[in-house]
């Protein structure tokens, strides 16, 4: 089924259903700055919790500029996508729509794909390719911004304000993220009370005991993925560099780059979780470093 976006940099828009029953938009982006087909290996761009397509669409419309065929996804319940029962917690969300917006741009454009998520965006990828291993294969990179699933409670004030956090969350069912500007889309409670479990615990563990950390650790198929992951000096709770660089350390990827955006980097700024993948900072001096990247793994590919 068709869907319309009423933005003008949406080429267009089509409905899929996940594995939950629910309804997912994705949106494409094609640039039309040369009257040609895409040049260069497709995009698929994914926002994380307390966001949409939207969070994204600046590094798409960028990034289709240079020849890529970007496809932006609305994960279950946010931006133009519905929602099913029973409501789902965050692994449910993320693995769900990650494996239907991968199928589905797979086979649309019959090419390895570039995944580039941020934030809870970039855990969906690697929970995915933790579980289905299968799924390595349609990957021709993976980019993580502020990407990080259990250490944010490297303090005591951090681990006293994710239970704050918690405890408000557990009394309002869920997270007023647009009251409090931590995004554009409230979230619901099943979806953060298990983050904060994974960061409380210091453990990536699903409900059924899936420890996806382990997995990724020992993961054969992933040693092919290359992996660029980014951190931002100034995400002091969500996702803090020291957070995000145990993680990458972590994968076994044979081709890994590490950046951490700050002053001390040499960058004009010290990036927040939210700056990070959109500012007109980020845009000058972050896309362009993604952009380099996914071109050399092309070359590499090629090769």
């Amino acid at each position: 089924m068709q869907s319309d976006d009423k933005s003008d940099w949406i080429a267009s828009c089509v409905d899929v259903y996940c594995s939950r029953g629910a309804r997912l938009t994705l949106h494409r982006v094609i640039s039309d700055t040369a009257n040609v087909a895409p040049s260069k290996a497709p995009v698929l761009l994914a926002h994380g919790t307390f966001s949409n397509h939207r969070t994204c669409g600046g590094l798409a419309r960028y990034l289709s500029a240079l020849g890529h065929d970007c496809w932006l996804v609305d994960f279950e319940g946010h931006g133009h996508s519905g929602t099913v029962k029973p409501t789902a917690d965050f692994e449910a969300l993320f693995l769900s729509g990650t494996e239907a917006a991968l199928l589905h741009v797979g086979e649309q454009t019959g090419q390895k794909i570039h995944w580039i998520g941020h934030s809870g965006g970039g855990l969906a990828a690697l929970m995915l390719l933790a579980r289905y291993p299968q799924y390595t294969t349609m990957l021709q990179s993976l980019v993580t911004l502020g990407s990080q699933a259990c250490n944010a409670g490297h303090t005591s004030s951090a681990r006293l304000t994710l239970r704050l956090f918690r405890t408000l969350t557990m009394l309002l069912g869920f997270v007023p993220a647009k009251r409090i500007g931590l995004g554009p889309e409230n979230e619901h409670a099943k979806v953060m009370l298990q983050w904060y479990r994974w960061n409380l615990a210091a453990t990536w563990q699903g409900y059924d005991g899936f420890d996806y950390l382990h997995a990724l650790e020992q993961h054969p198929q992933l040693t092919s993925v290359p992996v660029f992951s980014i951190a931002g000096t100034g995400d002091g709770f969500i996702a803090p560099p020291t957070a995000c660089l145990k993680l990458h350390e972590l994968l076994p990827s044979n081709t890994k780059n590490w950046l951490e955006c700050g002053i001390a980097q040499g960058f004009s700024e010290d990036f927040s979780h939210a700056r990070l993948i959109s500012s007109r900072t980020a845009a000058r001096e972050i896309w362009p470093r993604i952009g380099d990247w996914l071109l050399q793994m092309e070359s590499t590919e090629a090769t």
